[in-house]
């Protein structure tokens, strides 16, 4: 039992790096991005503006490639924004409302993990510097901290390849 899940897991990190939404080049950017986001929390590795610029080279190109290949047909796309079933008299404010999620999407992509990684490290930097009187339980709590922060960017690497293969779709 415990293989089959075992095999579920690697099936599905096989299918985001290698299979992915599109080719193996997406795969590669995404793997890329999960080792920013791992290194990020190693330090001296990133400061705070290294990691924005990441960002900007990583999420802002995929966006902007998929909103591009998607308006060559600007009918279709601004049809996938309404769900089927959609009321008539409604349609139009389901659309605008889509249209914007749609646009702010990438900045949100960017924000939240700049934000959040961000203040990871400012306050785990505030903690290791009181851990100079060589408190065991301190540095136990770094140690956690740091984990904690490992787990936050895994989970924030997996949020940005969610939306991303989410705008594929839509």
């Amino acid at each position: 039992m415990f293989v089959s899940r075992l095999l579920m897991v690697y099936r599905y990190i096989s299918l985001k790096f290698i299979g992915g939404v599109t080719e193996g080049f997406y795969g590669f950017v995404l793997f890329s991005l999960l080792c920013v986001f791992v290194l990020l929390r190693c330090p001296y590795i990133f400061g705070v503006g290294g990691f924005a610029s990441i960002l900007l080279i990583f999420i802002l190109p995929l966006f902007l490639s998929l909103f591009f290949v998607r308006g060559c047909n600007i009918m279709l796309f601004l049809s996938s924004f309404i769900p089927l079933g959609t009321p008539l008299w409604i349609a139009p404010f389901v659309c605008l409302a889509e249209t914007i999620s749609y646009i702010v999407r990438p900045v949100v992509l960017m924000i939240r993990p700049f934000l959040n990684l961000s203040i990871g490290a400012f306050g785990g930097a505030a903690i290791g510097g009181m851990c100079i009187s060589l408190s065991y339980w301190l540095l136990a709590f770094v140690v956690i901290l740091f984990l904690y922060e490992v787990f936050v960017a895994l989970v924030h690497w997996f949020i940005i390849s969610e939306i991303l293969s989410f705008s594929v779709d839509h």
